[in-house]
């Protein structure tokens, strides 16, 4: 019994030991990555005000090792400037190309200077995300196996769940949402879920060929958000927007293919090509009158229409 529990012990020892190991290896990575450059010396600073801080300076000898260990579980690199001994976190092409190792270290960087601030909980506010945690592991192991995934699925529109067969192709996240995307066994046709509304998740031993012509950013090149309908065109989209909403427009653009063509002190003019699906029309509207949309007529009468209901709802 007595060695149980010296076993015991010595485990959850370990296992507290490497997780304040890993987490000063996110201090580490994600303090160098925000200030762009800095000396070791510069890093200790920072390190004496950490919540991690133990006491003691990060000696150099210690930090090159945590050098390597980060670029083997991150696949990034921290170099060295001999010219003036300062650290940065290597941007290759390869680094400025991964739209998803770039979203990884911003999110892990947010999540390090949150944790640091657990004594302002009062003071910060944070927005809901639904948890999709439970089942992105075996999402992307379906995904890296091409493995046929089965899920209990409950939707907005039904009052019951239904079971889902699904050869999984790719993950989107979309406001605060991770999607699965790709073809039910039965179904040519693409569906997407919301994997917070999976209750259920099997990863199955069945595989399936992946089809080596689809990339999801290109599935989603013409679109806003999540919503894809078939049969509708890409159109060239022109909206107005009012000056004091241009600033907020230019710097959370609504599409990747937006320009701005017109700027004037009370208004600029966006042109976009894109699908006029439901989510960007919801977009749209949820600017109000600082959004005016001026071509093409059929999507303008869209949301002509839609204003008029509302009008006629409010007023009659």
């Amino acid at each position: 019994m007595h060695s149980l529990v010296l076993f015991r012990t010595f485990a959850q020892n370990d296992y507290a030991m490497a997780k304040n190991l890993f987490a000063r290896y996110i201090w580490e990575l994600t303090t160098i990555y925000r200030m762009k450059r800095i000396t070791l010396k510069e890093l200790n600073e920072r390190w004496r005000d950490c919540y991690l801080y133990d006491g003691k300076d990060i000696p150099r000898r210690t930090f090159d090792y945590h050098r390597k260990e980060i670029e083997m579980l991150f696949n990034l690199n921290i170099v060295c400037d001999k010219r003036d001994n300062t650290y940065h976190v290597e941007d290759d092409s390869s680094f400025r190309n991964s739209e998803l190792r770039r979203w990884f270290v911003n999110s892990v960087a947010v999540s390090s200077i949150v944790r640091e601030a657990e004594d302002l909980e009062k003071q910060i506010a944070l927005e809901y995300i639904p948890s999709s945690e439970p089942f992105l592991p075996g999402i992307i192991q379906a995904l890296r196996e091409n493995k046929v995934v089965s899920f209990t699925y409950q939707s907005f529109d039904r009052e019951t769940p239904t079971q889902h067969s699904l050869m999984p192709y790719a993950l989107k996240l979309f406001r605060q949402r991770w999607y699965i995307v790709g073809k039910p066994l039965n179904n040519e046709k693409i569906l997407i879920f919301a994997t917070d509304r999976i209750s259920t998740f099997t990863v199955e031993e069945q595989t399936f060929k992946y089809p080596t012509d689809f990339d999801i950013k290109d599935y989603y090149r013409d679109s806003f958000g999540i919503i894809i309908e078939d049969g509708l065109p890409c159109e060239h989209i022109v909206i107005k927007v009012a000056s004091s909403q241009v600033k907020y427009v230019r710097s959370l653009p609504l599409h990747h293919s937006q320009r701005e063509t017109t700027t004037t002190t009370d208004y600029s003019i966006f042109e976009y090509d894109l699908k006029p699906t439901y989510d960007f029309e919801q977009e749209v509207l949820s600017h109000r009158e600082d959004f005016e949309v001026l071509q093409p007529q059929s999507f303008r009468d869209r949301i002509r229409t839609i204003i008029k209901d509302m009008y006629q709802r409010y007023y009659h």
